[in-house]
Order: C-alpha cells, then sequence, then structure tokens
C-alpha cells in the first residue's frame, strides 16, 4: 500500500483471482481512480505476459463503452506485468444470479442485449471473447443510479486477423467448460458464433436458474459435443414461444445454424427487454438517508467507516441540501433504477427520488450572513448557469450545459461549491477540500464525453463523502453516555457428528473421480458449517446421496449421483456463503 505504479498511488488491495491481483489506485494529482491488475509472481511467464498483454490489445480494438476499458499496460521492477483500466463499483452478474436466482424475462433479456451490443463492437473489431459467462459480465452502477453492462475479461480472446496466435502455446483448449461451443470443445475454429453459444447456455442459466448440462468438466464438455440442450420451456413456465426458439438456436451444435451475428439476436431481444424494477415514481420522498456499506465482491466485508450513527444521520442532513438540490433538477420525471450494491468508497448515498427543488437546511447557512464568503452562488441569479455567476468570482471559465449530461455535471459542481462555501469555515480552513474541487472543476471544463464525465463523478463521490462527514463532525453533539450491556450467551450449538458412511467402490478412474469428490465435500460441509450440527437436513441429504453414490454400478447411475451433488453443494454455498 501506498506504493506507486505508473502515475498512480496503491490504495488498497480489492481482488484476486488465478491470474493476478487487483489493487485499487489513485493519481495523486487530478483524485482520479483505477484499477490495477498484476499478474501473480508465480504465474510470470512468455505466454501469460502476452495473454494479458491480449486483453488490453483487444479492449483498445474494440473501443466500446460496455467493454472494461483498459488504458495503461507495463511492467514492475520485479517483471511483473500489469495492466490499469477503469474502477467499476458494483456486482458481477453470477453475483447477483446467486443472491437472486432465475430472472424474469423482461429483465434477462435486457441483460442480454447490453452484452449483445458490447459483443457486436467486439466482433466488427475482429475480437472473439471465448470466455463469456456471468462471472465477466459486470454490473456497473453509475453516479445517477442507471445500470450499466461492462463485458470483462478478454484474456483468452482471439483476435480473427491473427490466425488463432492468441491461444494457448501449446495448442490445448481454453474457456470455461460450462459455456463451451462444440467447436472450441474440439479444439476447432473458434468464431463469433462461439460467444453466441455461450450467450445461449447464459440465457438458460438466467432464466431456469440452472445450467442445461451438470457433472464434472469432462461430462459437460461432452455433453456440450454430442447431447441435445433441453428446452428452456421444459424447465420454467410462462417463456415466450420466440424466447424459447431463440435461446435453443443460440446453442445449435453446428456454427452455421446459429444466428448469423449478435445484431440480429439483440433485435430479436429487444422487443422483450425491460429494465430492472426500479422505484415507484409517486413515492414520497425519503425523511431519512441510509448510508449504506454493501461490500461488492471487491471490498472486504469487515472494513467499515467509524462514524458513528449519530454524526451519520447529520451528515445525511447535510448531504440532502446539495444531494436533492443538483439531483432533483438533473433528472427527468423516470425514477433511478437500483440493480447493486453501494459503492465500496462507502459514501453517504441519497435515494434521489423525483422532488421539487427543496430550500437548504439551516446547517448549510452561515450564522452570520455578513460573514458569508463572496464566492458564495446567489439563488436570485436565475437568468444563467449556476457556474457561470460561480466563475465571476472564481476566475474560472463556466462549465457547458447543453446536453443532460453536461447540465448534471454543473449543477452538481455548483451544490458542491455552494456547500462547501458556506461552510468553509467550519470545515475547509486549510482550504484542501476546495483545492480537490477546483481540479474536478477544471477536469469538467475540458471533458468532453460522458465517460470523461462519469469518471469525474466518481471523484466528486470522494469529496461530497469527506465533505458531509466533516460537516457532521462539527455540528454533532457530544456523544450521550450509554451503559454497557453484556451481550447475550449465544445457545450452545452441538458438534456436527456424520454417522459412518459406506466404502465407495474404486476400481477405476470414474469410480475413483466421485469417491474423492464426496470426500472432499464432506470436508467442505464440515468447513462451511464450523463442525456444527446446523443444517441436520443437509448432513441428512449427503449421506444418502453416498448411498446412492456405493451402489452406483454404471456410467449413467454416477452421472446422476454427480447431479445430485451439484444440487446438494449448491443448496449449502447458498446456506452458507464464504
Amino acid at each position: 500500500m501506498g506504493s506507486k505504479i505508473g502515475e498512480f498511488v496503491i490504495r488498497e488491495r480489492v481482488g484476486a483471482g488465478g491470474m493476478g491481483v487487483v489493487y485499487r489506485a489513485e493519481h495523486p494529482l487530478i483524485g482520479k481512480h483505477a484499477a490495477i491488475k498484476v499478474m501473480r509472481a508465480e504465474l510470470v511467464s512468455p505466454e501469460q505476459e502476452q495473454r494479458l498483454l491480449v486483453e488490453a490489445r483487444a479492449v483498445n480494438a474494440i473501443r466500446h463503452p460496455g467493454v472494461l476499458d483498459i488504458f495503461n499496460f507495463g511492467t514492475l521492477p520485479d517483471c511483473r506485468p500489469y495492466v490499469v483500466m477503469e474502477l467499476l463499483q458494483g456486482q458481477s452478474l453470477a453475483d447477483r444470479m446467486r443472491e437472486q436466482g432465475r430472472m424474469d424475462v423482461g429483465t434477462t433479456a435486457w441483460v442480454l442485449e447490453q452484452v449483445l451490443a458490447a459483443l457486436a463492437a467486439a466482433h466488427r473489431a475482429g475480437v472473439v471473447h471465448r470466455d463469456l459467462k456471468p462471472a465477466n459480465v459486470f454490473l456497473m452502477e453509475q453516479p445517477d443510479g442507471a445500470p450499466l453492462i461492462k463485458l470483462v475479461d478478454f484474456g483468452i480472446a482471439k483476435v480473427m486477423q491473427e490466425h488463432d496466435a492468441l491461444a494457448r502455446a501449446d495448442g490445448s483448449t481454453v474457456g470455461t467448460p460450462d459455456f463451451m461451443a462444440p467447436e472450441q470443445v474440439r479444439g476447432g475454429e473458434v468464431g463469433p458464433a462461439a460467444d453466441l453459444y455461450a450467450l445461449g447456455v447464459m440465457a438458460f442459466h438466467m432464466l431456469t436458474g440452472t445450467r442445461p448440462f451438470q457433472g464434472d468438466n469432462v461430462q459437460v464438455m461432452f455433453a456440450h459435443v454430442e447431447q441435445i440442450p433441453p428446452r428452456v420451456s421444459t424447465r420454467v413456465e410462462g417463456i415466450p414461444p420466440e424466447l424459447d426458439e431463440l435461446v435453443a438456436r443460440l446453442m445449435e451444435k453446428e456454427p452455421a445454424k446459429r444466428p448469423a451475428t449478435a445484431t440480429d439476436v439483440r433485435m430479436k431481444l429487444r422487443a422483450l427487454a425491460r429494465p430492472p424494477v426500479s422505484a415507484e415514481p409517486d413515492a414520497p420522498p425519503p425523511s431519512s438517508v441510509e448510508s449504506r456499506a454493501v461490500p461488492a465482491a471487491t471490498v472486504p466485508a469487515g472494513r467499515r467507516n467509524g462514524v458513528s450513527l449519530a454524526v451519520t444521520a447529520v451528515a445525511g442532513v447535510a448531504l440532502m441540501g446539495v444531494g436533492y438540490w443538483w439531483g432533483a433538477q438533473a433528472r427527468e420525471a423516470e425514477p433511478v433504477q437500483v440493480i447493486a450494491p453501494s459503492r465500496p468508497s462507502e459514501q453517504v448515498m441519497v435515494d434521489a427520488r423525483p422532488t421539487p427543488p427543496v430550500e437548504l437546511p439551516p446547517v448549510m447557512v452561515p450564522q452570520e450572513p455578513a460573514e458569508a464568503p463572496p464566492e458564495v452562488v446567489e439563488e436570485e441569479a436565475q437568468a444563467e448557469t449556476a457556474t457561470a455567476t460561480l466563475a465571476k468570482s472564481t476566475k474560472l471559465p463556466p462549465l457547458p450545459a447543453e446536453t443532460p449530461s453536461e447540465k448534471k455535471m454543473e449543477q452538481r459542481q455548483a451544490g458542491l461549491f455552494k456547500l462547501l462555501l458556506a461552510r468553509a469555515k467550519d470545515v475547509d480552513a486549510e482550504g484542501a477540500l476546495r483545492g480537490r474541487l477546483l481540479q474536478q472543476y477544471r477536469a469538467a471544463a475540458d471533458a468532453k464525453t460522458d465517460a470523461e464525465r462519469t469518471r469525474i463523478h466518481v471523484a466528486l463521490d470522494d469529496i461530497e463523502k469527506e465533505l458531509t462527514q466533516r460537516i457532521a463532525l462539527h455540528d454533532a453533539p457530544p456523544a450521550p453516555v450509554v451503559a454497557v450491556v453484556a451481550p447475550p450467551v449465544a445457545p450452545r450449538v452441538p458438534a456436527l457428528v456424520i454417522p459412518k458412511l459406506p466404502t465407495l467402490p474404486q476400481s477405476n478412474a470414474s469410480e475413483q473421480k466421485l469417491a474423492q469428490r464426496m470426500d472432499k465435500l464432506v470436508v467442505e460441509l464440515r468447513t462451511r458449517t464450523q463442525n456444527q450440527d446446523v443444517a441436520p437436513e443437509l448432513t441428512k441429504q449427503l449421506v444418502e446421496i453416498f448411498t446412492e453414490a456405493a451402489k452406483a454400478q454404471t456410467a449413467t447411475e454416477r452421472m446422476t449421483v454427480h447431479q445430485a451433488l451439484d444440487a446438494w453443494q449448491e443448496r449449502l454455498t447458498a446456506r452458507f456463503p464464504r
């Protein structure tokens, strides 16, 4: 932590995978946040470095807002390569599906349509993803609350013009077995149709809550090549016939029988697509502010802000003035859609439903009007934009306010300046927050695209969070003395006792694999329950599956046991997530 990579300073570790470790980093001058993925030292090799470089090249060849942006590549002094990319706030589609189970038709079609937009751009640029799956689809939060789907991890992408030179050097198959097209399993030529097959498997999984083929990796790969996948309508009722037929076509064994392009599929889904459920438009304005700290996959669950509940409440009151001031004006009557957990930065957030502009609360007004700074924006200046009035005293250029995105940025900057200047003597006597806000103001004046303004909003989130916390700390009354009450003693849970299990046959490789898996699941049950008898029904089910496994004599019977284990393991992980 604190070390510098390129122009960015490492702030915290936010995640890790099989290939590398991801850190949150910040530009020390302009406050821009980024994610930096550093390859694990034990994996460094010319092949793996090439894979990381492929990802950077593939993403920059696509240049689409629905694809994770990578804007730098380099090597550390110890020879570990790294990439610098945009920092996403939210959760993966895989995490969402684990929480929610199967999705309704409208939401599924909407998510797939967004994925197809990015996929179509990739295919036009000559890039095949080759590892499309829910874990590589990210539901990204935006400052205005509208969702944005991001396609990530092009680490094994194939640039079609390079004749598959970007696959593994030994020619072995790469991808995730559950979502691999038959031609990919065979090691044949992989084109855009392979991505559409994976999309069909994703659609089946989203609509039914299960994948079309179950078993270990080898069994699933053989099933993709040889078995006809079931129809979605055989698993779930109420599926529109046209969607049922489309998913079946996407999972055709022959690439030529699948839809021709991602755009064709997207056009068919548009009539069914419906964004996630949003807030009721006529709901009353919130009477309080909720300080959320829901950890995404990138934030350790134990980390929390140290502000007390009383302080948080005062911070909420202070934030409502500026939050509603610019939020109510920037948004139209359409309600904000909420699809993902709050930002890992844990800022205090306002549920900004449409509401008339409100007056600033008393805590935001100086106690003595005569001492108010001359830079404060006067509310009577209706003939020009708020930042144009502000520019007269700061000598900064007024921000553009032509498009909705520009208006939102202009109003938010003005609102933050107004709040900061009104309370400068209380919370920013040294001028540090003002300096940071001025940096973002200049960046907003030069911003040309919505993507640039989105990054500025992320930096403003941090400034707004710190400002409201300082106001809360300044204005909060002394905390009352609370008597310490000993927590109640938790009831004692008996230790987990697993009855004697039958001995499983291990005369061939298939039987050995099943026996090894059964043993691992016993260990996993003990680990997840902390060796306590808190799920007797799961223990009983595992014993019953053991009994069936001991009787299994054919490959078909063992396949049935594997399927039962898949279902049991899903119930175990859903009840006892790590």
